[in-house]
């Protein structure tokens, strides 16, 4: 039976462009067969009749059985990926970084594909307001956070990377509207981060979380919510290279905050580093 793409391929001919709009979503979603025909339809910005007109032209029956086959095969890919992907036992060295990599690089991918540019600038406007910036993570997460604080605090403002969570706590309970905290949490269910992030949303402060799976507590209590992609496998956890998706959403931030603000935060980076260069032998 022929696949999805291979339909698509197979009738490229006579696609119209508001069809093409509907293939469009179908393959960014990440889980399409979850969509109802009018959530598909409004994606897509076309009518509900477009839709039923290429489930047809394809040559499936109704929408529900077009649904299970992008079930069935997006099952059959991420399994397929994941059994190439994984690193087995007889692998050397090189074949294990060659995968590590590749491993990465798709994870990055996912990312990108998901990203929402107008949540990302909207979370920059919410940092270049700032007066206190707070980096909270536990564990590798709180790794993450201290590298996070570790670039920002090159820009002169005020700028803490806490792991402990008592002090998080301590923290939380003074702060305002003035004051962003970024939460980290790979799982987004970690007990001590969502109480703490709590109480800096009870007292005001803006919340942008960086975590994997919107479904999560800390996820729903975000202002301004940035999520990773990544795929676990039988060697590893999915953490292990969403962290570098977690650096690399952090480097996106500020890199793009120091490019808005012009010569003043250039200016500023550059003092914090001719003063780390003068340690230096």
């Amino acid at each position: 039976m022929s696949s999805f793409q291979q339909r698509i391929e197979s009738k490229k001919e006579s696609i119209t462009a508001s069809e093409r709009k509907i293939i469009h979503q179908l393959n960014q979603h990440d889980k399409p067969f979850l969509l109802s025909m009018n959530e598909l339809s409004l994606l897509s910005n076309v009518s509900e009749p477009s839709v039923v007109r290429l489930y047809r032209k394809l040559g499936y029956a109704s929408y529900q059985e077009l649904k299970v086959a992008l079930a069935q095969e997006l099952a059959e890919s991420k399994s397929n990926a994941t059994e190439t992907n994984d690193i087995q036992v007889g692998d050397q060295a090189d074949v294990v970084f060659e995968k590590i990599s590749d491993q990465i690089s798709s994870a990055l991918s996912m990312t990108q594909d998901q990203l929402n540019v107008s949540t990302i600038e909207q979370a920059i406007l919410a940092l270049q307001q700032a007066k206190r910036l707070y980096f909270f993570g536990q564990g590798l997460s709180g790794t993450i956070a201290e590298d996070g604080a570790h670039k920002f605090m090159r820009l002169g403002e005020t700028t803490l990377s806490v792991k402990d969570p008592h002090y998080q706590a301590i923290y939380a309970s003074h702060m305002n509207e003035q004051d962003v905290v970024v939460a980290i949490s790979h799982s987004g269910e970690t007990v001590d981060i969502i109480d703490v992030v709590e109480i800096a949303k009870n007292n005001g402060a803006k919340i942008i979380v960086i975590t994997s799976n919107r479904n999560t507590t800390l996820a729903s209590m975000a202002t301004f919510l940035l999520l990773t992609q990544a795929a676990e496998t039988t060697k590893r956890s999915d953490a292990m290279v969403s962290r570098i998706v977690q650096l690399t959403l952090i480097d996106t931030l500020y890199t793009r905050m120091v490019a808005l603000g012009g010569e003043r935060l250039t200016s500023r980076v550059n003092q914090s580093r001719l003063a780390v260069t003068r340690m230096k032998k």
